[in-house]
């Protein structure tokens, strides 16, 4: 179980591949991901943040 911080979340967003992003690629895939709630809400404060990402994100426990 991994809990990301905000800027591995903005790197997978952004497609990057380095370790963290693919770390969390992974965890997501095998259900391993808890949401902290001030990351959540770090990520939902962006306004430019696609509504589908918003809700996908807002779904992880």
């Amino acid at each position: 179980m991994i809990a990301a911080d905000t800027s591995t979340w903005i790197a997978f967003f952004d497609g990057s591949r380095g370790e963290d992003a693919q770390l969390l690629d992974r965890a997501l895939e095998d259900r391993q991901v808890v949401m902290v709630p001030v990351v959540l809400t770090e990520l939902l404060s962006d306004p430019k943040l696609p509504s589908d990402v918003a809700e996908t994100i807002s779904e992880v426990p």
